[in-house]
């Protein structure tokens, strides 16, 4: 009969010991994925950044946005903004687009007047929408770097 309850007592601590590691090892896996979820976010996130940050290296290194190609391939990059950042971001990103488009539609409509006041307005009005445009790119950083430190994530 002893050796009865030994043999049960045995199996009582298998099983615990059991149940102890796959305890253990759904934490690890939890964990895990976990971590691989926040670099998959960073990714994505950081896709958008880098979109943004092509599009405005584009206009500061040209000054100038002669085809829509720039705009549309920024649009794009910062499709799923809304769903990664914050509304401060997404508006922010949505800014960048309107003044990218403005200063291709001033272009546009500059390219044809003559010297005078409405081309002198324009070309003023392209000069503000410009620097705007060129001072985003450290101004991106600010933005984004919340978004993008890994040391928020630990």
């Amino acid at each position: 009969m002893a050796d009865f309850w030994a043999w049960l007592d045995f199996w009582k601590l298998a099983t615990i010991v059991l149940a102890c590691f796959a305890a253990w090892t759904s934490l690890q896996q939890f964990r895990l994925s976990r971590e691989k979820f926040k670099l998959d976010l960073f990714e994505k996130r950081f896709t958008v950044f880098a979109g943004a940050r092509t599009f405005l290296s584009h206009i500061l290194r040209d000054g100038d946005l002669k085809t829509l190609d720039p705009l549309w391939e920024y649009r794009a990059a910062i499709g799923e903004a809304s769903f990664l950042f914050g509304d401060e971001v997404t508006e922010y990103l949505e800014e960048i687009y309107k003044r990218g488009l403005k200063l291709h539609t001033d272009g546009e409509t500059m390219r044809p007047l003559s010297v005078g006041d409405e081309r002198s307005h324009l070309t003023g009005e392209r000069s503000k929408t410009l620097k705007w445009l060129t001072e985003q790119l450290p101004e991106l950083k600010v933005r984004f770097s919340p978004f993008l430190k890994f040391e928020m994530w630990k």
